[in-house]
């Protein structure tokens, strides 16, 4: 396998920390199933909200290096700028989710956070596509010989 950029190798590990945000929030929950206060332990959306605006700040650099670069790997910047639209969807959900939490309940209404939702798995799938693709080209130039 070629060097990666170390711009890839940051992207990596931004994804591996945007994959447990997206996890945290959207795994099976007993709390929504059984409503008992102080039972289950509350999604910290705030806590979400800033680590998301955290690594886009980090993939926007990302991006933006890769873009610059003449030789950067193909299909590298496209994904780096897909993953940080999917990023910077889920802090949008995040952060209309805390606004909610702080007691206006009718702040974030149901058609909005599924209009949000829709959008947000439509980036997901573009940068998984991308990301499978990213993965091809790495794979296709490990496997040319040297010349």
């Amino acid at each position: 396998m070629p060097d990666l950029p170390e711009e890839l190798i940051r992207a990596n590990a931004i994804l591996r920390e945007y994959v447990a945000i997206h996890d945290a929030i959207f795994k099976f929950s007993w709390r929504k199933r059984l409503p008992i206060p102080g039972l289950f332990k509350a999604t910290d959306f705030g806590a979400h909200f800033r680590d998301l605006g955290r690594l886009a700040s980090e993939l926007a650099a990302i991006s933006s290096a890769l873009k610059a670069e003449s030789g950067s790997l193909e299909g590298s910047h496209q994904y780096a700028a897909a993953l940080l639209e999917s990023v910077q969807a889920l802090r949008e959900i995040c952060g209309q989710f805390y606004e909610k939490s702080q007691g206006d309940l009718s702040k974030y209404p149901m058609a909005e956070y599924n209009a949000n939702l829709k959008t947000y798995e439509g980036l997901m799938n573009k940068c998984q596509e991308l990301g499978a693709t990213l993965n091809q080209n790495l794979r296709g130039e490990s496997a040319q010989p040297e010349g």
